[in-house]
């Protein structure tokens, strides 16, 4: 529930009205998007940690000396001469390396926390556990996106669905892992 509303706040105040907690707009959003990403890839941790490595290693060879290692092997290989200059283009362009190079941090950090999460929930190695835990991020994750857009997190509805949803998993058993 959000009681600091000022969109250019710095800090907002979460929680209810009789335990808030203060957090900071960016933490915010880095929650927000760590739980949409948590229920896309349906809380396996072997698919964030998966994401994690990729981000890091597209970041690590937007460096300059990686970039200039694969304009320098697109010459070497005498391959197409506009690949060749797209390469050199990318070499030379530092501010746009810079920020792929943030992008991409950013989106492993966001793994990394996605998979703490389904870590800490105890979630990783029990198909019980992880479906009550998606079930309770999408409503969380639906009211995060509602609340950040629109600004009346109240549109997702109220909890019924998601009590129903975890009253019903508490006497059947999810699905197997791999079918939808």
């Amino acid at each position: 529930m959000v009681f600091g509303t000022g969109r250019d706040e710095a800090v907002l105040e979460r929680g209810t009205s009789w335990e808030p907690r203060l957090v900071s707009r960016r933490q915010e959003i880095v929650e927000m998007y760590s739980r949409l990403l948590l229920v896309r890839l349906r809380a396996r941790v072997d698919r964030l940690a998966a994401l994690e490595v990729e981000c890091r290693r597209r970041a690590t060879a937007a460096t300059f000396p990686r970039a200039a290692l694969a304009a320098l092997r697109q010459l070497a290989a005498g391959r197409d001469p506009m690949r060749l200059v797209r390469a050199m283009s990318w070499v030379f362009a530092t501010g746009r390396r810079r920020q792929f190079r943030r992008t991409h941090i950013l989106a492993a950090k966001l793994a990394a926390a996605a998979r703490t999460t389904v870590i800490e929930a105890g979630a990783a190695r029990d198909p019980v556990t992880r479906t009550r835990l998606l079930a309770a991020t999408r409503y969380q994750a639906t009211r995060d996106a509602l609340d950040f857009a629109l600004g009346d997190p109240s549109l997702a509805g109220p909890p019924d669905r998601l009590l129903a949803e975890l009253d019903w998993l508490d006497t059947n058993l999810p699905p197997k892992e791999g079918r939808s």
